[in-house]
């Protein structure tokens, strides 16, 4: 009786045997492998946007995330890229230029950017504003503070220039 049993469980495992490799079969197929990322996400702040704008640029908020503004500097010139709430992709808006205000040194002054249109922006419109204002880049180089003042979509947004990096400020008015 027991060589018949141990027979019996025997088959069992034999036949079940047969049906595990089914499975893992089935298994190996539903799990195709690791997933794969073409590139990785940009840094995300906590406050849900990234870190930098998609050209490497300090970000300016406006209107409480509706907007960004892109700040690129240090090359002797300053290009500054207006950007939707997400801060990735650009916003072309109806505007010849943008006007910032800068302090530093106990001195302020107001650069001009004009228009310079990206290939994708409609007719009329830019994204980009740029200027080859040495001063204007010098000043931001040394950490000037300021604003920007744009107007998108008819509504006024003023976005503060700061620069938040791990140095103790003063502020004197």
């Amino acid at each position: 009786m027991k060589i018949h049993l141990f027979a019996l469980t025997l088959a069992c495992f034999t036949l079940l045997g047969c049906s595990e490799k089914d499975v893992q079969v089935s298994e190996a197929t539903q799990a195709s492998g690791p997933v794969e990322i073409d590139e990785m996400p940009p840094m995300i702040e906590m406050d849900g946007h990234p870190e930098h704008g998609p050209h490497g640029g300090e970000l300016v908020e406006l209107g409480k995330e509706a907007f960004h503004i892109e700040v690129m500097h240090g090359t002797g010139a300053v290009a500054m890229y207006v950007l939707d709430g997400s801060a990735t992709q650009p916003v072309a808006i109806e505007a010849d230029k943008l006007t910032v205000s800068l302090k530093h040194d106990g001195k302020v002054k107001s650069f001009e950017l004009p228009a310079d249109p990206q290939g994708e922006d409609a007719s009329g419109k830019s994204s980009r504003f740029a200027s080859t204002n040495a001063e204007m880049d010098q000043w931001l180089e040394a950490e000037a503070e300021g604003a920007v003042i744009v107007q998108i979509e008819g509504k006024s947004y003023t976005g503060k220039i700061s620069h938040n990096h791990d140095h103790s400020g003063h502020d004197h008015d």
